[in-house]
């Protein structure tokens, strides 16, 4: 057993943590994007307090409608940054990588950055803090997600791979579409924050940017799934998150039609003039508008999460390789 991983033997509490701080953050993701679609961001002139209170004292059970949903996303943003600088300390006291550390310390310096983002948005009601605010979160998920990664025992024991150029292809390939997905990601922010100053050849720009690159991360997932069940290796890490990440983009490209239906018209005139699906459009403001919008965007945070966990797994089994050469071509475990 190598040295990292009697560390994570004997502390497995890091990474217990920063699973924990994934999961909230999920959560914290929806409430974001609920606060967005209900448009109840302004629910509160005020911050850190909320109407005059302090945040923790605030008396929830006054509180309606868009008061929730806000305060809601309060609290949970509070807890995410709480959990965030107890992993950073765990960290600090039993990992002696010192990357990994800069890492954590990082993910603190960019949760504070976005509590901050996310007040001045209400102080100023500005919509370009918005847009910031909205861009910035899925960077944290993405930097939360690779502390989970790097403190896992699996990082620590990795399956060695062949070096070889469809091995190196694959890692390219996962970074690529890590990188599109926060790009996508970017431009779907400017789209939910349309500025005042906007114009409808801005928002069709965006809307079309975003539509290209949606095909384009849909064909790279799908090369990249294929290339890995083509491979035919004994076992490859990448092989349950490459499925997984195809299912989530196939499920992205369907919430993305439906929001696009449920908050304007069916694609094509046709559909929309039919009297079962009149009841289907226009709907903005609705549950299940509200839901499927938040469902579009959270999945997309998913994608970048798992693209990331993808990337990293092939670059540790990649490096863990030169550091003690595969037998032969191919996979082979760990333990041989």
């Amino acid at each position: 057993m190598t040295k990292l991983a009697q560390q994570f033997d004997r502390n497995p509490w890091p990474h217990r943590l920063a699973v924990l701080l994934v999961c909230a953050t999920v959560a914290l993701l929806i409430a974001g994007g609920l606060v967005t679609t209900t448009r109840s961001g302004m629910a509160f002139k005020d911050w850190p307090t909320s109407d005059g209170f302090n945040m923790l004292t605030y008396p929830f059970w006054r509180a309606t409608g868009d008061k929730v949903v806000e305060h809601s996303h309060r609290l949970m943003g509070a807890a995410v940054g709480m959990t965030t600088i107890v992993l950073c300390i765990a960290i600090a006291k039993t990992d002696s990588r010192r990357w990994v550390q800069v890492l954590a310390a990082a993910a603190v310096g960019l949760v504070i950055a976005q509590g901050i983002l996310g007040g001045m948005r209400v102080r100023a009601d500005a919509v370009l803090l918005a847009r910031i605010h909205g861009c910035v979160a899925p960077l944290f998920f993405a930097v939360v997600v690779g502390l989970a990664a790097v403190t896992s025992k699996r990082w620590a024991t990795p399956t060695r791979v062949a070096q070889d150029s469809a091995m190196r292809k694959l890692f390219l390939l996962a970074v690529a579409i890590t990188i599109m997905s926060y790009v996508q990601l970017v431009v779907g922010a400017h789209l939910r924050h349309v500025g005042p100053n906007a114009t409808a050849d801005m928002f069709r720009l965006a809307l079309v940017f975003h539509l290209i690159l949606a095909a384009a991360l849909l064909i790279q997932i799908a090369v990249f799934a294929f290339s890995v069940l083509r491979t035919r290796r004994i076992y490859i890490p990448a092989l349950w998150p490459a499925l997984f990440l195809l299912l989530l983009m196939m499920l992205q490209i369907s919430l993305g039609l439906w929001t696009w239906t449920l908050k304007y018209s069916w694609p094509g005139s046709v559909l929309g003039e039919w009297q079962f699906t009149s009841g289907w459009t226009n709907t903005a403001g609705s549950f299940a508008q509200s839901a499927t919008v938040t469902a579009h965007v959270v999945n997309g945070s998913l994608i970048l999460g798992t693209s990331l966990l993808l990337a990293l797994r092939l670059f540790r089994s990649m490096s863990h390789s030169q550091a003690a050469p595969c037998v032969g071509r191919g996979l082979v475990g760990a333990s041989q």
